[in-house]
């Protein structure tokens, strides 16, 4: 394996953990809907970033690791990951030449499709319905995505990326 390579793994799995940890910090009770999904940003990001490393796999694979974490309803989380990578991977070719403005729409649409899933998934489950509010963490994560997608380059686009990466 390649240094390149190594120090991608590293920090795909740097990243993971960073998202875990942000995404089972305790907040207070006002927050707790606000909070960014910070496992759809990282999936965003590093299927745009590396398709051929982290696709519907991985991501069903983190979001099965959240679930056990968490104590939710298993497969809920993972459900909601890999179609968010689903869908980011059949878009990639688009989003990678889009603005940053419309990179922010992507992100924040992936998010509130990931929420719907995940929601769906836990009423299956038995678990109450929430009212709307949950969708503010929609706005969060799109609100996030600047930050991120700025590792795209200028404009928020792919930059020197390799495009078959």
């Amino acid at each position: 394996m390649s240094p390149h390579r190594r120090r991608q793994h590293l920090a795909m799995g740097l990243s993971a953990t960073g998202a875990l940890l942000l995404a089972m910090h305790p907040l207070p009770a006002d927050l707790l809907h606000a909070r960014p999904e910070w496992l759809s940003l990282l999936v965003i990001y590093w299927v745009l970033r590396a398709p051929l490393e982290v696709g519907m796999g991985s991501a069903w694979l983190l979001g099965l690791l959240f679930d056990g974490l968490t104590g939710g309803p298993f497969g809920a989380h993972a459900l909601a990951l890999s179609v968010v990578a689903y869908v980011v991977l059949a878009l990639r070719a688009r989003i990678l030449h889009w603005s940053l403005f419309q990179q922010v729409l992507v992100a924040g649409g992936c998010a509130a499709l990931g929420q719907f899933l995940c929601h769906w998934a836990q009423g299956l489950a038995g678990h109450p319905a929430p009212d709307a509010s949950f969708l503010v963490a929609s706005l969060t994560t799109a609100a996030c995505w600047p930050i991120v997608g700025m590792q795209f380059g200028p404009g928020g686009r792919a930059g020197a990326w390799d495009a078959a990466s």
